[in-house]
């Protein structure tokens, strides 16, 4: 971590300290995989309530008009410009649980991870640096929130326990079109927010892979509901034109964030969001969203 990270963290975490020491949420940086392999680059998130944990891959992918920078999984179609080496550590605070790691690619890109436990709530920031020398368009980066280790959250190929607000309603994303059954796949499903689908101007779906729904989202928000229908998990970033997606086949959510960064050399960009895990309460969750909003997603009071 550099000393830069290093007083970020620190400040960050403090800011945070008040709510996080009693915190319901609790966090565990992923382990990084064997020397020259890929591997997730994320942490866990426990809460007394669920069976399990929930990952936050962190991020999943990290591209600019470079190149790829970052990629936790294999894919031949996609390689990277270089490989991490050494793979970032997580560092924890032991009095706030708040964790982070800095990265730093061959060809200059550094970016660095902050989640902070607080309350029933993961503040999460995500900042890339310009080392290049060059100046970087199209900075964007791929979040994705995976339930599949909690077994409440865990049922594939089903829509129902998903949700989002569309006008005005809390609504199960089984009731969107087109359905599953009429595009003959396995639901994948991509949601506008009003904003950003007006003006969306790219492919309406992927062949065997996702669509976008007819509908559009309020808000850039995406919540998924417990299988007793007692708690939900929901996510959001600091953007209000985004688009939703949740791959059933994992489960997985996404709310982006889709809002790309031209960066000098030197200077840096910074993303904010938050991961919500309470009772399935949608007002409150709506509640809690709107002082986020007011807050810009920022940590501490």
């Amino acid at each position: 971590m550099t000393m830069l990270s290093q007083i970020c963290f620190v400040m960050l975490a403090a800011l945070a300290a008040a709510d996080s020491t009693d915190s319901s949420v609790s966090l565990r940086g992923l382990p990084p995989p064997p020397t020259g392999q890929t591997g997730l680059l994320g942490f866990e998130i426990r809460v007394p309530w669920m069976d399990g944990c929930i990952e936050m891959r962190f991020p999943e992918t990290l591209n600019s008009s470079l190149g790829l920078h970052f990629i936790d999984h294999n894919r031949p179609d996609m390689p990277p410009l270089s490989q991490l080496d050494p793979y970032p550590a997580w560092h924890q605070n032991p009095q706030t649980g708040a964790m982070s790691y800095a990265a730093k690619t061959k060809e200059g890109v550094e970016f660095s991870g902050l989640a902070v436990p607080d309350g029933e709530t993961v503040r999460m920031e995500f900042r890339v640096k310009n080392g290049t020398g060059k100046p970087m368009s199209k900075v964007s980066s791929q979040m994705c929130l995976v339930l599949n280790k909690a077994p409440a959250f865990s049922k594939t190929l089903d829509l129902t326990p998903c949700y989002a607000w569309l006008k005005g309603k809390f609504t199960s994303l089984a009731e969107t079109t087109p359905t599953p059954q009429e595009k003959g796949r396995k639901p994948w499903i991509l949601l506008l927010t009003n904003g950003f689908a007006a003006q969306y101007k790219g492919p309406r779906e992927w062949p065997d892979g996702w669509w976008v729904l007819d509908q559009t989202a309020d808000r850039n928000l995406i919540a998924r509901v417990s299988e007793d229908k007692k708690y939900l998990v929901a996510i959001a970033w600091d953007e209000t034109d985004s688009q939703l997606m949740t791959n059933t086949m994992i489960p997985c959510l996404h709310a982006g964030p889709i809002r790309s960064a031209s960066i000098q050399p030197d200077e840096e960009a910074v993303w904010r969001g938050s991961i919500y895990l309470m009772q399935n309460d949608p007002e409150l969750l709506l509640s809690r969203h709107e002082l986020d909003i007011k807050a810009g997603f920022k940590m501490g009071k």
